[in-house]
């Protein structure tokens, strides 16, 4: 299989379309069904879980989810604990709380001109209108580590050194995207002032 095909397959993962949230509130158990079922090609292994009991009342009491009312979760959580699950794939947890407590705080009620819901919506189309851009770029990353050790003879030794030197530089592109994502999570969030402090109290240590 050629590796554009390859990388297409790859690049299918599972999401949870806006229409199919619920639109009745939901008991502990019926949330992390739903999650598990639309979630469940996004896991790497089989038995990984998409969330559990623990993890999300563990995201409440450290007020990254709103509590539960009544022992039911709204359309609201159900967008949260999406968020959540993705940006934990590369955000420490106070990260994440730092980027969605503000949005909870102005956008969390229905009564808002602009809802939960419809910054979901508009996220989730932006970002898979996205994919092929994306896909691009991770061919064009390709081409350029095929290129690093062209002059080498074909054989195994060349095919491992082009895909170390394929691994290497994608990593360097997810962590400077991190290290973008980071600083600006410091300067929205943060006090630089305190940073600063911080940072030299650490230095003097």
């Amino acid at each position: 299989m050629e590796f554009t095909e390859k990388l297409k397959e790859w690049m299918q993962t599972d999401c949870v379309l806006p229409e199919d949230i619920p639109n009745i509130d939901l008991y502990m158990d019926q949330v992390t069904t739903f999650l598990e079922e639309q979630l469940q090609d996004t896991k790497r292994y089989e038995e990984d879980k998409i969330f559990t009991k623990t993890m999300i009342n563990n995201y409440s009491k450290n007020h990254l989810l709103p509590p539960s009312i009544k022992k039911k979760y709204s359309k609201n959580h159900m967008i949260l604990l999406i968020y959540i699950y993705y940006l934990k794939n590369f955000l420490s947890i106070s990260d994440i709380q730092h980027v969605l407590s503000p949005l909870t705080n102005m956008f969390y009620e229905d009564e808002k001109d602009m809802t939960f819901y419809d910054i979901y919506q508009k996220i989730f189309h932006m970002e898979h209108g996205c994919t092929e851009l994306i896909q691009q770029s991770i061919l064009e990353t390709h081409q350029h580590a095929k290129e690093t050790f062209e002059d080498l003879p074909e054989g195994k030794e060349k095919e491992l050194l082009e895909q170390f030197s394929f691994i290497t530089l994608l990593g360097y592109d997810i962590y400077l995207r991190k290290q973008v994502i980071e600083q600006m999570i410091d300067h929205m969030y943060h006090d630089p002032k305190e940073k600063k402090e911080s940072h030299t109290s650490k230095k003097k240590k």
